[in-house]
């Protein structure tokens, strides 16, 4: 009886059982005066009842959540669920000052080591050196980073826009091009490569090494085409060319990047200042801060996580996207070829491109999840 196997499950590409699904909590969040329609959240059946949006998340030692000198400034936060975001593991990590000086150490022994090698550097004084410099450095920034987790708050205020017309996202795995001759080779012929090397080698045995060329002939020429300085006019002359062997390599997978494309036109001045309250407060998030009063260290710009909902739910029947950064940001004030405002001036349309990078590689793991 002819032995069975059974075939695995397909992916679902839907989130994990214990997944909840996002609600809108308008008693958590508020969007008034950063929608577009004005009336998307009030009669969303309008549009579809399809609606996305745009939460921020600010660093706690932005000065945003505390302003000590306008304490007027600053903004109303909650906090984030673990379970709200997908984050990049390097920032998932719970690293106090003390861990961090301790990885800066270590690090800093490592390369002290063979920087001390280079320099010839004895008696294992470079990774000593190197240690005491990654120790340091480590301590030295851990006096203006309160934690080394990037620990955040989510702003109260989130931007609610309709699901973009053209919404399309992008998968993308980095394989390039790699040379197998060498390995090929030698797993085709090794000894006899060697051993006709060592003829050759030894006093010209010219005679000694044709036969062992003779074994392995493709091999020996190839390699004599490939590597040789000079036999390019063999190639030419005997029509022949070696075979480089090559295989596609994995090289890792690109993060994801995707684009929003907004047509804004206000229908009333309470819109179109809606429409000003969006655009400056996605100019003003995409942008650092800085940290120190000389002006020598950035605090990273606020991080997006961004959730396609259809009523009040969140949209599982389309992709889900992992924490996001604004890297590009295109405004255009005429694009229709004329720049027509209403009498106070505010332009009639205003075409908005938004490009994201999430911030985390996706895996089977991942898309098996949804994303």
């Amino acid at each position: 009886m002819a032995e069975t196997t059974t075939m695995p499950t397909p992916p679902t590409g839907v989130p994990r059982k214990d997944y909840s699904k996002k609600q809108y909590e308008e008693n958590k969040y508020s969007v008034k005066g950063y929608e577009y329609p004005s009336d998307l959240m009030g009669n969303n059946t309008q549009y579809g009842g399809n609606y996305v949006i745009f939460y921020i998340n600010v660093a706690e030692d932005s000065k945003m959540v505390e302003n000590k000198e306008n304490p007027s400034e600053n903004v109303t936060t909650v906090d984030i669920a673990d379970n709200e975001r997908v984050k990049k593991a390097i920032t998932g990590l719970n690293l106090d000052s003390a861990k961090a000086m301790g990885i800066g150490t270590v690090a800093g022994a490592v390369g002290g080591t063979i920087a001390g090698q280079v320099l010839g550097l004895g008696g294992g004084k470079g990774g000593v050196a190197g240690a005491g410099i990654g120790f340091g450095s480590a301590a030295v920034i851990s006096t203006q980073a309160s934690n080394f987790t990037r620990s955040q708050k989510r702003l109260q205020t989130a931007i609610a826009l309709h699901t973009p017309n053209d919404l399309s996202i992008r998968y993308s795995a980095g394989w390039g091009e790699e040379e197998t001759f060498g390995f090929s080779a030698l797993a085709a012929g090794g000894e006899e490569i060697a051993s006709a090397g060592s003829a050759l080698y030894n006093g010209f045995n010219t005679e000694a090494a044709g036969q062992n060329a003779k074994q392995i002939g493709g091999i020996v020429a190839a390699a004599t085409l490939k590597g040789v300085p000079g036999t390019n006019a063999f190639g030419i002359a005997s029509g022949l060319a070696p075979n480089p062997k090559k295989e596609q390599m994995f090289s890792g997978v690109d993060f994801r990047t995707f684009t929003f494309n907004y047509k804004f036109a206000p229908r009333s001045s309470s819109e179109a200042k809606n429409v000003v309250n969006i655009i400056n407060t996605f100019k003003y998030h995409m942008h650092p801060e800085y940290k120190d009063t000389k002006g020598f260290l950035f605090l990273y710009p606020s991080e997006f996580d961004i959730v396609y909902y259809h009523g009040s739910e969140e949209n599982l029947n389309i992709h889900r996207h992992t924490s996001c950064v604004l890297t590009d940001m295109n405004i255009n004030y005429s694009p229709n070829g004329v720049f027509n405002t209403f009498s106070d001036g505010m332009p009639t349309q205003i075409d908005v491109q938004m490009t994201f990078k999430e911030l985390t590689i996706l895996t089977k793991e991942l898309i098996k999840d949804g994303l």
